[in-house]
């Protein structure tokens, strides 16, 4: 119930809501919402109370509200954990059952998060991570694709919202310098011409402590102040949201011009490993399939999967 009594707080936050309309339209008492406004309270949010105007939430906590999510956002249900294994494995379950589109799983902290091909991401709480439900009707062979959809999703809004400019190493990762700051993992059930679902989970070092100071970065020590997660989250499913309808339309060349234009992979000589096999290179392009295009020795090699490392500096 408390989160009912949020709800209202939060669709009134410019203003004072009286404890009367709050209990006339939850159909309880003053006394239970005065109640439940005292566990809010406890739970971190700052709410301004003044007789004869109610209440009014002055801030909230460093914790994610699916009530604000859902109504700044198109996406929902969302589903809040503090603590989960993965939020791409439950949101991979809620697929298999059936659940709609754009179904949001956000959680405080991950127990057993992974990235790419399957390797630990450390998901401690500070960090924003969350995996939602996609369902293209497209040919499965576009499906990479995404992975450009989410990363400019990011890079886009940590430039509006920040001011920083990121890049995009190939295919999903993104970085501050030569630090990482976010990592994006897909999961994909489709037959040979459609895909059943789509999972995309995104990982973002916020107001963590960065596991690894050395290669990877936080926001918050990248501006020097904490950051308020629930912000970042909005605008970040509001420019997937807008990036996702150039991928709808079969605007690739709008969508991937972006990415690379915000490579840190293009013009690098790299080893791009998959499966056993190497392949090593002269990045010249990202094509029109989201593929390295990679040129040694004369040869060029397109690749379309695998590991990049950096052999040398530009």
């Amino acid at each position: 119930m408390a989160k009912d009594v949020l709800t209202y707080l939060l669709d009134n936050q410019d203003t004072y809501v009286s404890g009367e309309y709050i209990a006339h339209k939850l159909g309880i008492t003053r006394q239970a919402v005065s109640k439940r406004i005292t566990q809010l309270k406890e739970q971190g949010f700052d709410i301004d109370s003044r007789t004869n105007k109610g209440y009014r939430v002055v801030s909230y906590p460093d914790v994610i509200l699916p009530e604000l999510i859902e109504r700044e956002t198109s996406f929902g249900p969302v589903v809040h954990f503090d603590t989960i294994d993965s939020t791409n494995i439950h949101a991979r379950k809620c697929a298999l059952d059936g659940s709609p589109e754009r179904t949001l799983i956000v959680a405080e902290e991950q127990k057993a998060g992974r990235g790419r091909l399957g390797r630990e991401w450390v998901s401690p709480k500070g960090g924003l991570w969350f995996s939602f439900i996609i369902r293209p009707r497209c040919n499965p062979a576009s499906a990479p694709l995404i992975n450009f959809v989410a990363a400019n999703a990011v890079a886009k809004t940590v430039h509006d919202l920040y001011g920083i400019d990121v890049s995009m190493k190939w295919p999903n990762d993104i970085y501050y310098e030569d630090r990482k700051m976010c990592g994006i993992a897909l999961l994909v059930s489709s037959d040979t011409d459609l895909i059943h679902y789509l999972v995309v989970g995104i990982g973002i070092n916020v107001n963590n402590d960065p596991p690894q100071p050395t290669h990877t970065v936080s926001l918050k020590d990248i501006v020097s102040r904490p950051i308020d997660r629930n912000s970042l989250l909005i605008s970040v499913l509001d420019h997937f949201k807008d990036e996702y309808a150039h991928f709808e339309r079969g605007d690739y060349e709008t969508l991937l011009s972006y990415s690379r234009s915000i490579s840190n992979t293009i013009g690098r000589f790299v080893r791009v490993s998959f499966l056993g096999r190497d392949v090593v290179g002269k990045v010249r392009d990202i094509n029109d399939q989201g593929a390295l295009v990679l040129e040694h020795d004369g040869t060029t090699h397109v690749v379309y999967a695998g590991d990049v490392d950096f052999l040398r500096p530009l």
